[in-house]
């Protein structure tokens, strides 16, 4: 069913506080997480690393939400498009739908711009977005550690796996990625003849050499640099005066 343009200025609005809200979260859960790490605690660690998931789906949703719905961006129809293509085959899909449809906004004197940019876009989104809905329906059914499969009759190995696999760092990079990909396409939203000519390459290299550097990046070089600053602001000898340490 096609919404109005109240209703859609309604969800917008509410996906604004709650995109806000879970920003929120993800610092205090983040923050939490940094201290079982720092307290060598592996159980709290990877309890926190949950929750950050469950954070990332949530976020993931009201973020593309709040995107698809920008007042006086794409049309009711084309949102009701978008919102098929995630029923019928994933958030990927939604995602490649609203890059489709958000480049008709596009009006470019090269004839290759359009084109280009589609392909960047959907490499992007098959490279990065991360479609969480399997994981997080399984973490909100309570199947933290063991898998069931749909019928709930044996064990999910493969999703038993992802779930003991989970990694903090890879979150982190996903995070950055829908983060960079919405502002990509919220410029071609509010302002295709504009904002996007004049943000999207920068934009573009940014998420690219983010992804290449944090690629590099590991689990145990974040639990070391986590220990090395612990021990840079531990208070020197007759201090009198403890200092937080808040990573």
């Amino acid at each position: 069913m096609t919404i109005n343009n109240n209703e859609r200025l309604a969800v917008f609005q509410a996906q604004t506080e709650n995109v806000r809200e879970l920003e929120r979260a993800w610092k205090h859960t983040n923050r939490q997480l940094n201290d079982s790490i720092r307290a060598k605690n592996v159980h709290a660690t990877s309890i926190n690393t949950k929750f950050l998931a469950l954070l990332y789906c949530a976020l993931a949703e009201a973020t593309f939400s709040k995107l698809i719905h920008t007042p006086y961006g794409l049309n009711l129809g084309h949102i009701s498009q978008i919102k098929k293509a995630i029923t019928s085959n994933g958030v990927k899909a939604g995602w490649t739908k609203c890059a489709e449809l958000t480049l008709m906004l596009v009006v470019s004197p090269k004839s290759s711009h359009v084109p280009n940019v589609r392909q960047k876009l959907n490499t992007l989104i098959d490279e990065y977005i991360f479609d969480p809905s399997m994981l997080r329906n399984k973490l909100a059914h309570g199947q933290w550690v063991m898998a069931l499969n749909r019928e709930n009759t044996a064990e999910n190995p493969a999703m038993t796996q992802a779930i003991s696999g989970l990694d903090v760092v890879d979150l982190y990079r996903k995070k950055d990625a829908l983060a960079s990909l919405a502002s990509i396409l919220e410029d071609m939203i509010e302002s295709p003849d504009n904002a996007h000519f004049k943000f999207y390459w920068d934009r573009l290299m940014k998420i690219e050499a983010d992804q290449i550097d944090k690629a590099k990046w590991t689990f145990a070089q974040k639990e070391a640099s986590l220990f090395a600053k612990r021990y840079r602001e531990m208070p020197s000898a007759g201090s009198r005066t403890p200092q937080m340490v808040n990573a």
